[in-house]
């Protein structure tokens, strides 16, 4: 009886694992190919985000200044979103760079700030998650 039992949870346990690579039961077994040579390159930013400033008007959030700064030791520009959600609402619309904004090129070793204007307020007292994320432009 215990062989029995033994032997569904081995299959069961193939089966998890199987499926969890990304293969299915059927055809040929294969990798999933996350992280591999199928993936796009994006490189880390030579930069760190050093202040975010919300501004609210009404218990709204309207605006964001974000202050970067440029590790590298040359000059670059970069492009900056703000992605919020607060309840049902999520401050950028689909699909759009509504709450993205570049800087202008911030010499090496310096700081340089921009603004991103929400499409979408949202109410301050109901936030539930800010992502900022950073690209290099040039």
């Amino acid at each position: 009886m215990s062989f029995k039992i033994i032997l569904i949870v081995g299959v069961l346990i193939f089966a998890v694992s199987t499926v969890g690579f990304g293969n299915d039961l059927i055809g040929v077994v294969s990798f999933n190919n996350i992280g591999a040579e199928y993936d796009i390159l994006i490189p880390v930013p030579d930069a760190d985000i050093t202040n975010v400033v919300l501004t609210e008007s009404a218990s709204n959030i309207i605006s964001a200044t974000i202050t970067v700064k440029n590790t590298d030791s040359i000059s670059h520009s970069y492009n900056i979103c703000v992605i919020t959600k607060a309840g049902e609402l999520i401050s950028d619309t689909q699909g759009t760079s509504s709450d993205c904004t570049n800087t202008a090129s911030i010499s090496a070793s310096d700081t340089g700030s921009s603004v991103i204007n929400f499409e979408n307020p949202l109410s301050s007292s109901i936030v539930d998650y800010s992502g900022i994320s950073i690209q290099q432009i040039t």
